[in-house]
């Protein structure tokens, strides 16, 4: 009986020293595995965007109808703006026929950021008249005396306010603190005015204005 129960003891503790073998045997391997990772963000060009609107609360490109100041009188109109966003955002055809000093043409419509970064604007760019070194150009008709188009020219202005920012009326205003949210609105206002008290000219003259640029950037 107790040689039966040594042995059963001497099994249970070979057992044992087996178990403890087979672990520390295990213990004596080791693997190492080691991952190296990077990251690459190529943003699109597309996801920077700021485009004009005729509305405030979403993209939208019907024509610019201008505010008249005085209202009713004959022969004192505008026409209608034109927005077009399919390449460099613009808007064209702003024109405004006068009769007499102390009249004003004035559009109002919006940059929109559309896209996915907040946009910063930068500056207000008034351009010389295509062709010429001057961002205004006025233009005698037929019959017209030239030096009364040239004082009365003076008088002729074109002035852009975007949002709360000083309104412009030449050369370049550069722009700091100035940000459009996402999915956010600028509104813009372009008034053509013909000064009250005035110069006038004895017959027809044109007036042509360089093209206004807004710059807006990803950061300020």
């Amino acid at each position: 009986m107790e040689k039966e129960r040594n042995t059963k003891i001497l099994a249970i503790i070979a057992l044992l020293i087996g178990v403890v073998g087979l672990s520390l045997g295990f213990a004596a391997f080791s693997n190492t595995l080691k991952i190296s990772s990077s990251a690459e963000v190529t943003p699109s060009a597309d996801t920077f965007n700021v485009d004009f609107s005729s509305s405030s609360s979403s993209l939208a490109t019907d024509p610019v109808v201008a505010s008249l100041n005085p209202t009713g009188v004959t022969g004192f109109e505008a026409t209608n703006g034109t927005i077009d966003n399919s390449n460099d955002p613009t808007i064209t055809n702003l024109h405004a026929t006068f009769t007499a000093p102390g009249q004003k043409a004035t559009y109002t419509f919006y940059a929109r950021n559309i896209g996915e970064y907040i946009a910063y604007l930068k500056s207000i760019t008034f351009a010389n008249v295509n062709g010429e070194t001057s961002s205004r150009i006025c233009t005698p008709g037929t019959g017209t005396t030239a030096s009364q188009v040239t004082a009365a020219c003076d008088d002729i202005s074109l002035k852009v306010t975007v949002g709360s920012e000083t309104p412009t009326t030449s050369s370049v205003a550069n722009i700091t603190n100035h940000s459009l949210a996402i999915d956010g609105s600028d509104p813009i206002t372009v008034e053509i005015e013909y000064a009250a008290n005035g110069d006038r000219a004895d017959g027809d003259f044109t007036v042509a204005f360089g093209d206004v640029t807004l710059t807006y950037n990803s950061v300020d």
